[in-house]
């Protein structure tokens, strides 16, 4: 005789996965501590900082895996720089005139030589402390106050709706040129002595092949697509988000794709690029909003 018994369905299937556990989290924090600063009329990007630092290993050591952290600002990344290319509309950028865009082509540039030649001062008259031992000192110094966060910058702009004003536009154009210049910092940090210029050729290359990409595929398909879904909302949520990410699987994956015909160039673009490119390919639509 055999006996059968039923185990009780239970709907959570299980334990609830870590890195869920941490997302939920960072979101429930997050939206109390949003909360009150939105009282207080503090910008809620100080409130998502402090989340993080509430619950991570400097704070309450709540989120604490290594690979959860990496994998929840990943994503959040991704997302954020999507929504800052939707605010990039490069027609509107081109339009603002030639001074702004010469003033975001100089000013990482002149800000890193500015840098360089106070820090070589201070060492010359005996106050650059430590900084006198290491020779690409003056040259670090500059790099590091050349550059700011355009999520920061962009995040407030946001806020007091200022994005669209003359002083956002110039803002957002020397940003976008920070990020350009940052790129070439990047690539070529590791050997500062002897640069790789090919590395920085292929990179761009990479970023440029992505861009054409994704313009063929906005005209052919995307603007498209966005027509017939325009009434759904979720759907248009679905959309940007599959668009956001088709690109960056696209982006990361050009190495693979050269290396089926023998070669790798190190094309490969950064996730967060790619996300920026496809934000603003289609921020000229109506839909972007």
């Amino acid at each position: 005789m055999v006996t059968v018994t039923s185990n009780p369905a239970t709907a959570a299937g299980g334990a609830v996965p870590t890195l869920v556990q941490d997302i939920s989290a960072g979101l429930l924090l997050a939206g109390l501590i949003a909360v009150i600063f939105a009282r207080l009329k503090i910008p809620s990007i100080a409130a998502f900082l402090l989340a993080g630092i509430l619950l991570g290993p400097q704070g309450f050591n709540f989120v604490n895996d290594p690979a959860n952290i990496e994998a929840i600002s990943q994503i959040g990344f991704v997302l954020l720089l999507f929504v800052i290319g939707l605010e990039i509309d490069v027609r509107s950028l081109l339009r603002s005139g030639k001074s702004i865009l010469v003033a975001g082509a100089l000013q990482y540039p002149l800000t890193l030589l500015f840098g360089l030649i106070v820090t070589k001062g201070l060492i010359m008259i005996g106050m650059g402390g430590i900084l006198e031992d290491m020779p690409l000192a003056p040259l670090y110094m500059g790099i590091a106050i050349a550059g700011s966060s355009s999520i920061l910058v962009i995040k407030l702009f946001q806020e007091y709706f200022q994005l669209d004003t003359q002083p956002g536009r110039i803002s957002l154009t020397v940003l976008i040129f920070q990020d350009i210049w940052a790129i070439i910092v990047i690539l070529i940090q590791p050997s500062l002595e002897n640069p790789d210029l090919s590395a920085i050729a292929f990179s761009f290359l990479g970023i440029g092949l992505l861009l054409i990409i994704a313009i063929i595929l906005e005209r052919l398909i995307i603007i498209h697509a966005f027509r017939w879904i325009a009434k759904v909302p979720e759907l248009i949520l679905l959309g940007a988000m599959s668009w956001c990410f088709a690109l960056v699987a696209i982006g990361t994956n050009i190495d693979k794709a050269t290396m089926l015909i023998g070669f790798n160039l190190h094309m490969a673009v950064g996730s967060g690029m790619a996300a920026l490119i496809a934000g603003a390919t289609i921020a000229s639509l109506p839909f972007s909003t």
